[in-house]
């Protein structure tokens, strides 16, 4: 495709439309010619400015951008904070019917109160609580970057600005501030880093609007990761782990657009981001399997898609006059069915498609609903809620299907996360589950910080914080002392918000020292004496499960479900971690043994599903061994941990072999219905009349996968080419096996499980 047939539907589709309106995106262009990424990216930020968005590019040859902290530090500091502040503030106080001094550049709290004919003091409460009605409450950001920007506001009204709180918050966003103990009259206690990076990220977009844009366009040049430079001292190096990171982000990135107001991001790559084996697109299949085009048009590609390969040799032109006009997304109806189309496109089964398309799988649907009941009840009768393992081929809605159990949980006032196994949440690790589950975290009829949301629904009066302190406090109980006294801390302590942040942080995953904990014991005169023993980040891992899953019953929630998708990443991992991982499978299945915390679900209110695919029995246990070689090899070590770790890998393995729950495929009906749902979303996000698209043939074979990209692609394409003929081809892909050491992280709970066993 010519990058100017492109460019006109990036700007037509998204920029004046899509994302001006509130949507998100995220868009792939691969240059299949000798085109310069950076020309294309240029292009991309000149057509965002020309339409009154913040333009940024990034080079990942100029600035580390595969974290996403990373990212959002380099895109920072091409922000003018100051200036979108005093934007805010300007339209805030127009809104309150203030007067502005003239010129604007004198605009203080003196001259601002001269002007409206009032005190200062008076003036400066008004302005505090118009700021707190504005950002405060504003929950679609993050509650670090509201405080930050209302410290940033009110930096702007300041004559002495410089020595005020505003240059700290621009160093804090830019990743320059040394010590984060200048924010502490901020509210604002830790630094940006990868546990928040992203809804920072968010926030940003969503505070542009606010400021008078109509939003953010990022566009990333990845070709560092693929295609060294030639000139090395001129270009940051990426290792393959490094590489994989980015991948990992940009794949959450896209999972998140349903979430984002009014952000696009256009990565740019070169040929060898398909073609490089070793460092390219088909190294990491989770993000290989949201933006490949594995089904097309034989004779043309749909620009809408989301990844396109761009040529300034092509001589394909689409005719872009029969475009629908920019406010076709204008209503909220519209704008919501673009969501729905944006997310089929690539395959991720968000919110928005859950409710519109429904499930259809009775038998999962049953079984978890029985699983939410013995979780529900699981601390009052003293019983072990069993996870359930669903498995099914890749295209056949497992990940929509966990959405849908998603919404379920939520329903019955269960908290909720879904974890998707990769790179940075390996199966192995339950201190980077954990980690994950609580960023992932869904609170029903909250938003925001999960642990600061629970507590904050907290009485402690209730009979259910009574019976969870108690729990907590019980001698030689299932969690360790320093809970119990974090807890009490906690509960004395709760006017301290920067004590509060540090407990909540504990509770997270965080370290806190136990002179720390003893040094605020003794502060507040505690009665009760607590003895910290020895605790393995295992342990330590494990009972933050428990305790925090109890916290959420005591909040007066039901308890606490993980969904757990692409288990299937174990099988490329090394012959020691996938025998770890067996062994996580059936902890999680709430079926392990020997092991004094094997039982997570044991009282806790806590319960898990998992998503495996349909081939992994028949791959990994039989064609590649483990089912016999794992065990074998552990014994012949003759070390007392590895003979354990034989046992519960074999555990795991039997539940794969005896107790998946496998997806009902397409049949007749289930097509036919999706087919009419999916042609009246088109319809209405487009406000137009689908033609029949009978091109995807019905097969047993067929999956739902590439029936509706299939519609949803022909229908695009008949929108912008009416008279077109499409035809329509399909590719498979297939799960790759092969083990790949990189995916591997060094997991803080289990320091001496890298050691592979020759």
């Amino acid at each position: 495709m010519h990058p100017s047939t492109w460019f006109t539907v990036l700007q037509q589709e998204y920029l004046r439309d899509y994302v001006k309106a509130g949507g998100s995106a995220v868009k792939f262009a691969v240059l299949v010619d000798e085109s310069e990424p950076r020309e294309i990216c240029r292009a991309v930020t000149d057509l965002a400015i020309h339409e009154h968005y913040l333009g940024i590019h990034l080079d990942a040859r100029e600035s580390k951008v595969h974290l996403i902290d990373l990212l959002f530090y380099d895109m920072a500091r091409r922000i003018d904070w100051d200036e979108y502040a005093r934007r805010f503030v300007v339209a805030c106080l127009e809104r309150q019917g203030c007067t502005l001094p003239d010129p604007q550049d004198s605009l203080n709290w003196g001259s601002l109160a001269r002007c409206n004919r009032s005190d200062e003091n008076s003036l400066r409460r008004e302005v505090h609580a118009w700021l707190e009605q504005a950002l405060y409450h504003d929950y679609a950001m993050c509650l670090e970057f509201r405080l930050a920007m209302i410290q940033l506001c009110l930096a702007q009204l300041d004559s002495e600005r410089d020595k005020s709180m505003g240059p700290s918050i621009c160093a804090w966003l830019r990743g320059e501030l040394r010590q984060i103990s200048v924010l502490r009259d901020a509210l604002i206690f830790q630094k940006i880093t990868r546990s928040n990076a992203r809804h920072m990220l968010m926030s940003c977009a969503h505070w542009l609007r606010l400021a008078g844009t109509h939003g953010l366009v990022i566009s990333l040049d990845i070709s560092a990761f693929v295609k060294p430079s030639p000139v090395k001292q001129a270009s940051i190096s990426y290792t393959v782990s490094a590489v994989l990171d980015a991948y990992e982000m940009l794949r959450q990135c896209i999972d998140s657009t349903e979430d984002m107001e009014g952000m696009l991001m256009v990565i740019v790559a070169p040929q060898d981001f398909l073609t490089n084996q070793r460092l390219g697109l088909s190294r990491y299949e989770a993000l290989k399997l949201r933006i490949f085009d594995d089904v097309r048009d034989k004779h043309r590609q749909n620009p809408l898609a989301p990844m396109v390969r761009l040529s300034h040799g092509s001589t394909s032109q689409m005719r872009t006059g029969s475009l629908n006009p920019p406010q076709a997304v204008g209503h909220p109806h519209a704008l919501a069915g673009r969501r729905v189309i944006e997310s089929l496109r690539c395959g991720v089964p968000s919110t928005a498609v859950v409710r519109v398309l429904g499930c259809s799988q009775p038998t999962v649907r049953a079984r978890f609903r029985q699983l939410l009941h013995e979780a529900r009840d699981s601390i009052a009768k003293g019983w072990t809620t069993k996870g359930l393992l669903i498995e099914g081929g890749f295209g056949t809605g497992k990940s929509h299907v966990l959405e849908a159990l998603r919404h379920m949980a939520l329903e019955q006032r269960f908290v909720c996360s879904k974890v998707v196994i990769g790179k940075e949440t390996p199966l192995y690790s339950p201190s980077l589950i954990f980690r994950a589950a609580l960023e992932s975290a869904a609170v029903p009829d909250r938003r925001g910080e999960v642990l600061r949301e629970v507590l904050d629904a907290v009485n402690f009066q209730s009979p259910q914080y009574t019976q969870f302190y108690e729990w907590v406090h019980r001698q030689g109980g299932e969690v360790d002392a320093r809970f119990a006294a974090t807890l009490f801390l906690y509960e004395r302590m709760v006017n301290d918000p920067e004590l509060s942040y540090r407990l909540i942080r504990f509770w997270s995953g965080d370290p806190l020292t136990d002179t720390d904990i003893k040094r605020y014991l003794k502060a507040c005169k505690a009665a009760h004496s607590y003895r910290f023993d020895r605790i393995s980040p295992l342990e330590l891992a494990l009972q933050r499960f428990k305790f925090v899953s109890r916290l959420m019953v005591a909040a007066g929630y039901a308890g606490w479900i993980l969904l757990i998708d692409e288990a299937e990443i174990m099988g490329r991992y090394s012959f020691k971690q996938r025998a770890h991982s067996y062994a996580e499978l059936a902890r999680w299945m709430g079926r392990l043994e020997a092991s004094s915390f094997a039982d997570l679900g044991y009282r806790s209110g806590l319960a898990a599903v998992l998503a495996l695919t349909d081939d992994f029995q028949s791959a990994i246990l039989d064609e590649k061994g483990d089912r016999e070689k794992i065990p074998l090899k552990l014994r012949d070590t003759g070390s007392e941990a590895d003979l354990v770790l034989a046992r519960q890998a074999e555990q795991g393995m039997r539940l794969i072999d005896c107790e998946r729950i496998p997806l009902v495929g397409p049949y007749d009906e289930l097509v036919e219905d999706l087919y009419h749902k999916v042609l009246q979303l088109h319809g209405a996000a487009y406000r137009w009349d689908p033609p029949p698209v009978p091109t995807i043939e019905r097969l047993s074979s067929t999956r739902l996968r590439e029936y509706i990209k299939g519609w949803i692609t022909e229908w695009d394409l008949k929108r912008l080419e009416p008279e077109a003929v499409v035809d329509l081809e399909l590719t498979e892909v297939q799960q790759d096996y092969s083990e790949d050491l990189e995916l591997e992280s060094v997991a803080e709970d289990q320091p001496h499980s890298l050691t592979a066993i020759v």
